[in-house]
């Protein structure tokens, strides 16, 4: 595995169940939008030219272009072909998105200082309502869960650290009691995939060492005390924040 890539395992929106060359024509164009290669405003070239550059069939090609339509990243217009949409209508919780936004050779800081701010706003809510609510069965995943990144920590397994460690959040999430916030679980997957990618592959010891601070989340949710849940969680999105910013991983999104 590169040092730059989600573990296939994890999976993408999608991806695995597409033809391999439409994946890759799909993933060429995406890369171009989210980059700039196109611009926002730009009309993509006529289908005759992309299929030519992708090495696609014009069906192929049009699935992409509705999936890029699908995702929020152009639209297409009768007589004026398709064209890049600003970045406020991009789906950026879809995994596809968000590993475009990845360079292929390094890391999309600003992306990363996103996807914590956003975390610290929800994280810490789910749980705090995790303690108040959960059922046995679902303290029992959460406990899982932590039990699975302890084993991974130990063993220095980075994909089951990345797996575990997501695991764990979503099964926070799915603790809550609240429709409306274990319906964002697909999304927090997609921001989770990416940032513990980041935080764990690169640095296997930050993971380590942030277990204290998971295991505080576990115990507080077991007690039932929302108030520590809430801080457990958050003292685990700064330690994590920490680690980024001195390895100049993250900054506020321009």
């Amino acid at each position: 595995m590169s040092e730059f890539e989600l573990p296939e395992s994890l999976g993408t929106d999608g991806a695995a169940a597409r033809p391999a060359k439409a994946s890759e024509a799909l993933d060429t164009l995406g890369r171009r939008i989210v980059t700039g290669e196109y611009t926002v405003g730009e009309t993509l070239p006529v289908e005759a030219s992309l299929m030519d550059d992708l090495g696609v069939s014009r069906t192929t090609l049009r699935e992409s272009i509705r999936t890029l339509v699908a995702l929020g990243l152009v639209e297409v217009r009768t007589r004026i072909g398709t064209r890049v949409l600003p970045r406020k209508h991009w789906n950026l919780l879809n995994r596809d998105v968000l590993r475009w936004m990845m360079p292929l050779d390094g890391f999309n800081v600003e992306l990363m200082g996103s996807i914590d701010e956003a975390r610290e706003v929800f994280e810490p809510a789910a749980a705090a309502f995790a303690a108040e609510r959960a059922s046995r069965s679902a303290v029992t995943s959460i406990r899982v869960a932590y039990d699975k990144m302890a084993a991974a920590a130990e063993s220095g397994d980075v994909v089951a650290a990345i797996r575990a460690d997501r695991e764990f959040h979503l099964a926070i999430l799915s603790s809550t009691g609240n429709p409306i916030i274990e319906a964002f679980d697909t999304a927090l997957d997609a921001v989770l995939g990416q940032l513990f990618r980041v935080a764990i592959e690169m640095h296997m010891e930050n993971f380590r060492n942030n277990l204290i601070n998971h295991r505080n989340v576990l115990d507080a949710i077991e007690r039932k005390d929302a108030a520590a849940a809430r801080q457990a969680m958050l003292d685990t999105i700064w330690f994590t924040r920490r680690h980024l910013e001195r390895h100049n991983l993250t900054k506020p999104f321009s």
